[in-house]
């Protein structure tokens, strides 16, 4: 066993576990070697791994290489119909989709990442590279923005001293105090925006969800190619767009909350 960040013991063998999953959704197909070299892990160890995921239907073997197998498929479907926020906002997402014309989503933090509870899009995958359950970091993305801003001060605080900003592309902000700059306004005119940010040639709009208490539900977003986006589309359009389809999705949410 090792200690977490915040102290608490892990235990090692399950943490190796979730690594080489991990880098089977990074990799889709991977041998045993490449993913020991990937992971730290001798080629045995990896081997013993892979062969006790494979029993459980968490990986699956073809023609010598492992991949992802359907096994977390029960977990994460399980995980998201439990989510109030998703069964209040997911035909808000598909409406957003199909006026826009773009790629809708619906995000929520988790463990200090934006991560993607559902995704309705009117454009080719590889244009908007996101699907459901991607992990994003907060900082680049405009749904995590959106989330920061709904949070208060000290969770931002946490949040940059866990270490350094990533870069992802060369707008993306990597310095505490542009951050926090960029934070204040999001929090002053209920948008976010991430301009080639998370990925390049991609700019995307969000605006965060929250309660009447004013505890965070999660982000509503949506994404386009730069190259077929608008200036007045990205600024004003899709702005008003989201926050006609996000007020729409917290009163949902309420009277979920109100019946149950």
């Amino acid at each position: 066993m090792t200690p977490d960040a915040d102290g608490a013991k892990t235990i090692n063998s399950v943490d190796n576990a979730v690594r080489i999953l991990d880098e089977l959704l990074a990799r889709e197909t991977a041998g045993v070697t490449e993913l020991g070299d990937a992971v730290g892990l001798s080629k045995a160890t990896v081997h013993h791994y892979l062969t006790t995921l494979r029993r459980h239907g968490f990986v699956q073997q073809v023609d010598g290489t492992y991949r992802l197998g359907l096994r977390p498929l029960s977990y994460g479907g399980a995980a998201r119909e439990r989510e109030a926020v998703f069964q209040s906002g997911k035909e808000g997402v598909d409406r957003l989709a199909a006026t826009t014309g773009e790629t809708a989503r619906l995000v929520v933090e988790r463990n200090g990442y934006a991560v993607t509870l559902y995704q309705s899009s009117e454009r080719p995958h590889e244009e908007i590279p996101t699907t459901l359950g991607t992990r994003e970091h907060l900082h680049s993305t405009a749904a995590g923005k959106a989330m920061l801003a709904a949070l208060d001060d000290s969770y931002l605080d946490a949040f940059l001293e866990r270490g350094a900003l990533t870069r992802h592309t060369r707008n993306t902000i990597v310095d505490p105090a542009t951050l926090r700059a960029e934070i204040a306004d999001v929090r002053s005119r209920g948008i976010a925006f991430d301009d080639n940010e998370q990925f390049e040639g991609v700019r995307c709009v969000s605006t965060a969800l929250v309660t009447d208490a004013g505890g965070l539900l999660g982000a509503l977003s949506v994404s386009s190619s730069t190259a077929d986006l608008s200036d007045e589309a990205f600024e004003e359009e899709f702005p008003q767009a989201l926050q006609n389809v996000a007020g729409v999705i917290e009163i949902n949410t309420a009277y979920r909350g109100w019946v149950e």
